[in-house]
């Protein structure tokens, strides 16, 4: 019998960048029900849990068909708190089986296609992975072309101290970035080590508008463009 694929969302009530980010309208649904709706919708996601500590949330949450085992505890809803340990708190009070697949959606990132979780999850089986990311080309190409900025403006390259005056684009290995749309592992592994991250994770290059986080107001009306020029998702 194949592995169950379980999604976890995350949405904690605080958020320094926009207030009540999480129920925030986007293209007229609250910012978590485009995950939520995602997750149900979606052929190969059998349940939906949300861990939240907030009870608007959660009522929210519920309206859309999410499943609300528990209100989080506040000492893991702080700036600090981990989401790895957000997610074993899931694994652990819901009691799910080491033996299935768990996906974490983030709400911050709402634009999210079947086709993309589709490619995710055939990487994941063919490869024979035990954990995969999305994962989004930089726009820069690589560190060589990218700089910490100083307090008086001026700049210190990040991959060396020679700056990229004469290095063409074309000619750089292309580096990414986590999108933040899918993180996968098997519960098991997850378990054995807490994180998304080592040496034999795999990853998918998602859609590019997949790309966009919401972390302050700008980026919602950005995404509200996505949604409104480009079509939403699904």
């Amino acid at each position: 019998m194949e592995n169950k694929i379980i999604s976890i969302i995350t949405a904690r009530e605080g958020s320094k960048g926009i207030k009540n980010k999480n129920i925030k309208p986007l293209s007229g649904e609250p910012l978590i029900a485009w995950s939520i709706k995602f997750a149900l919708e979606n052929e190969h996601i059998s349940d939906c849990i949300v861990s939240t500590d907030s009870y608007e949330i959660a009522k929210i949450s519920e309206e859309y068909g999410a499943q609300i085992p528990f209100i989080r505890d506040k000492k893991l809803a702080t700036d600090k708190a981990k989401t790895s340990d957000v997610i074993i708190d899931v694994i652990k009070r819901c009691a799910l089986s080491n033996n299935d697949v768990f996906v974490l959606l983030e709400p911050t990132s709402p634009y999210r296609l079947h086709k993309s979780f589709d490619k995710c999850k055939e990487i994941f089986d063919k490869n024979k992975l035990r954990k995969i990311v999305s994962i989004q080309e930089n726009i820069s190409s690589s560190f060589r072309f990218q700089f910490f900025r100083n307090s008086d403006t001026t700049l210190d390259p990040v991959f060396s101290s020679n700056y990229a005056n004469d290095i063409r684009r074309q000619d750089i290995e292309k580096s990414f970035f986590l999108d933040g749309s899918f993180y996968m592992s098997y519960i098991s592994d997850f378990l054995k080590n807490p994180g998304f991250l080592e040496n034999q994770t795999g990853s998918f290059v998602n859609n590019y508008f997949s790309s966009f986080e919401i972390d302050s107001e700008d980026d919602l009306k950005l995404m509200q463009a996505i949604f409104s020029f480009i079509g939403q998702p699904f």
